[in-house]
């Protein structure tokens, strides 16, 4: 179980580096038009969420990483936490993914201290 959790959990935290990262290029463009025509600041916003989608997503490879020789249940918190907060702050795109690591969590928090 902690190997299949820690697999589905790096899947799922290298496609949210993925869609942060189209999370940041849609900010920036959307910065740039905006900026040709005068317009607020949602391109700022976007680009928060890109950084913060990112910020998860690694968070959540290396806590996936870790998984695979978790002897108590803290890695699988950490991972559920990062995925709930790249969910929350990372935009839809990470959202989407971070479903794949909050699975994971779960699995995780199911197969940690049963003998593989």
């Amino acid at each position: 179980m902690k190997r299949a959790s820690g697999i589905v959990g790096l899947i799922g935290g290298i496609l949210g580096f993925l869609a942060a990262v189209f999370t940041l290029f849609t900010g920036g463009l959307v910065g740039a038009l905006e900026g040709a025509t005068g317009g607020g600041d949602a391109g700022s916003t976007i680009v928060q969420f890109g950084w913060l989608g990112i910020l998860a997503a690694f968070l959540t490879i290396i806590f996936s990483s870790l998984m695979f020789n978790a002897k108590s249940k803290l890695m699988p918190v950490l991972l559920l936490a990062s995925s709930v907060i790249g969910a929350i702050f990372g935009g839809t795109f990470v959202a989407v993914c971070m479903v794949l690591c909050f699975i994971a969590g779960i699995i995780g928090f199911m197969g940690v201290g049963k003998p593989e």
